[in-house]
């Protein structure tokens, strides 16, 4: 960070920027999986059926014709249907009523219909239906028997109303997530960056140089888990933003405990400057010994360097920090 040489608040900026750093890796990884898979095609049903690929699979048919209904289960809106393609092959494919509609009109108007869906290994009792069905149709030379079945029809038939999950199907929602993530960081990355430096940016020059001084200063104290240094002047926190602030400015120091189901679950320190607003300097959430050590001595340090203030949470102490308040 140019404006201070003090290594601290350098590491503190460049967390951030390391993390807008992340995210945009983290979309761009997304963004290659989407572009990868949207050039994934979807393999024709007859492809699968033809190198035996297993049901739970993504597919289609251009279907020319279809034939009326030969099967469906009690209960059941769906049926089962042959279908064909241009070139003449016939498949099995359930449908829904709407679905069937649709087809019938593109065949009526000698379009031909993509039909999408999910394959399923076809049943033994959907294949007894499908072969009866098949030889009604046809003069008895070219009827079919349970041994012919894959031959015509294949293992596997098109179900419009499955969908297929497979492990590809994983990955996209893993970047789907990931670009999710990489966004919502990416956004917190920049949004700490431009405060940490509107914050700096309203320190005038000479105070820039006097707080890094002074945090350089050996005399300066600085507490990691809290991300602050207390030095001569200043209370200079950067947990989430840049933030000075002059001792002489303070007017209210208090103690803020948040318990939860009666419990202690974390306690700060909160200052009230002249200008009326609140600063959050240190949050310590450990309920250790030595945390509360830490906790005490900063608040007992700002508490005496602050020396137009008052110190504690009662009434008194809000009327009297109101009374000081500059207009």
């Amino acid at each position: 960070m140019r404006d201070f040489t003090n290594e601290k608040v350098g590491k503190e900026y460049n967390k951030f920027k390391k993390m807008l750093y992340i995210s945009l890796v983290v979309i761009v990884l997304a963004n290659l999986v989407f572009a990868w898979y949207a050039t994934k095609k979807t393999v024709a049903l007859h492809e699968l059926i033809v190198g035996n690929s297993k049901s739970n699979t993504k597919s289609y048919i251009d279907v020319t014709d279809v034939s009326s209904a030969f099967a469906y289960y009690p209960g059941e809106v769906n049926k089962f249907y042959f279908v064909m393609d241009q070139d003449d092959y016939i498949y099995i494919v359930r449908m829904s009523q709407s679905d069937y509609s649709k087809i019938s009109k593109s065949v009526d108007a000698s379009v031909t219909y993509k039909v999408e869906g999910a394959t399923k290994d076809t049943p033994s009792d959907i294949k007894k239906l499908a072969i009866e069905a098949y030889n009604e149709s046809v003069d008895e030379e070219y009827q079919i028997t349970s041994d012919d079945f894959e031959e015509y029809f294949g293992s596997i038939y098109l179900d419009t109303e499955a969908i297929a999950f497979d492990a590809m199907d994983v990955i996209m929602v893993i970047a789907a997530f990931g670009a999710l993530f990489g966004v919502c960081f990416g956004l917190y990355g920049a949004i700490s960056i431009w405060r940490f430096k509107r914050k700096i940016n309203k320190l005038s020059v000479d105070e820039r140089e006097m707080i890094d001084k002074e945090m350089n200063a050996t005399e300066a104290f600085y507490y990691k888990n809290a991300h602050m240094y207390l030095t001569e002047n200043y209370i200079v926190n950067f947990a989430s933003t840049f933030d000075a602030i002059a001792y002489k400015d303070v007017i209210w120091v208090y103690k803020f405990i948040q318990r939860r189901n009666g419990i202690k679950a974390s306690q700060s320190i909160i200052v009230m400057t002249k200008n009326g607003k609140s600063h959050t300097i240190a949050t310590l959430s450990g309920l250790t010994k030595k945390a509360n050590d830490v906790f005490e001595e900063i608040l007992q340090t700002v508490a005496q360097k602050s020396t137009n203030a008052v110190v504690g949470y009662t009434s008194e102490n809000r009327r009297a920090a109101k009374e000081k308040i500059e207009k």
